[in-house]
């Protein structure tokens, strides 16, 4: 299912499993809030009650998860669940475990979201589903949320202001994307800095030099920067750019399943820029935004593959400790302090 299948369907109402992943991890929290409150309504303190999100940051969690589905609802007609999880981290019992559980869902009274972070779901290889997705679409409606296409980013960003009484122009919308990269996080906030301006200024659409008056240029985010310090071994800026993931308490699997995709990404482009791509077949051929491409393009340029493989097979080894120790964040420090360093200028 896509991301605009999904949105058809909540408005008709949700109920039963699904399971989120891909790579846009603000459209799997904004239709998870949405879906919570379709299901548990906006009264906090009444929804409290039927509503239960759980986090596996150490551990499954699957006693805690076969728990929330078979509660009963009170004050209510539907049970809210969320389950973030890495499913990729599960041991096969595990992964049986979990189907069984999804499997036991009331479809009528329990609305389930398993929400994967990037890489923390295979869903296979083109029209070839992987024998996990095979297992799991027999108990569960995926859903994917990959990068959004510049034609969709620029749907979603007429969306959101046509909510607000406004427009925006297409120079306006490709300007967005160039200057503040296709991070739909980093655009939210630069779309509500604009919509908050042009109300208060009577305005009814939203222009290229508005877009240039208001919003902040973007170099690009952090799984990318972290990404890009890890390569050029510059250790210092790698570890100031972990540090604010730390403080976010964001998982640190999630983390690096982001830098691995970055790097991963970055080698994948390296060798068609070896066989001649430009900027345009590269953004083609990966599917994602020719800014991004650009980036990611220029951060390449003139490292050799094998450097590339190297830092793809210490993001494996890191992954390994993740998942089979109890280091956490120091996994992924030893990652950046092991990296070849940034050779100093003289």
């Amino acid at each position: 299912m896509t991301e605009a299948q999904f949105r058809k369907e909540l408005k008709e109402g949700l109920c039963g499993p699904y399971l989120f992943y891909g790579d846009e991890d603000y459209l799997k929290k904004f239709y998870s809030q949405r879906a919570e409150k379709h299901t548990v309504g906006e009264d906090k303190d009444l929804a409290s009650w039927n509503t239960h999100i759980i986090n596996t940051d150490q551990s499954p969690s699957l006693g805690e998860l076969e728990a929330a589905v078979l509660s009963v609802s009170m004050m209510g007609d539907k049970i809210f669940v969320r389950y973030n999880a890495d499913l990729t981290s599960l041991t096969q019992d595990e992964f049986e475990h979990l189907v069984d559980i999804i499997s036991s869902v009331d479809t009528d009274l329990v609305l389930l979201l398993i929400v994967t972070p990037p890489g923390g779901f295979d869903p296979g290889k083109g029209k070839k589903p992987s024998k996990m997705a095979q297992a799991l679409e027999k108990v569960c409606t995926l859903v994917d949320f990959s990068y959004q296409t510049p034609s969709e980013l620029k749907k979603w960003m007429q969306r959101r202001l046509n909510k607000e009484g406004l427009s925006i122009t297409a120079e306006a919308q490709e300007m967005l994307t160039t200057r503040c990269t296709d991070n739909m996080y980093i655009l939210s906030g630069e779309l509500d800095k604009l919509s908050a301006y042009a109300l208060a200024n009577h305005l009814s659409e939203i222009n290229s030099q508005l877009v240039t008056e208001i919003t902040s240029v973007t170099e690009s985010d952090d799984a990318f920067a972290l990404a890009n310090a890890v390569l050029e071994g510059d250790r210092r800026r790698a570890l100031c750019v972990l540090h604010i993931h730390k403080m976010r308490r964001e998982s640190a699997i999630s983390v690096l399943a982001s830098v691995t995709k970055c790097i991963c990404d970055m080698m994948a482009i390296c060798y068609l820029m070896a066989e001649g791509a430009d900027k345009a077949a590269v953004a083609s051929k990966m599917k994602m935004h020719e800014y991004r491409a650009g980036l990611y393009m220029q951060a390449v340029a003139g490292s050799p593959p094998e450097r590339l493989l190297a830092a793809a097979k210490r993001c494996r080894d890191a992954d390994i400790k993740l998942k089979s120790t109890s280091l956490d964040y120091i996994a992924l420090e030893r990652l950046i302090c092991t990296m070849p360093a940034k050779k100093r200028v003289r």
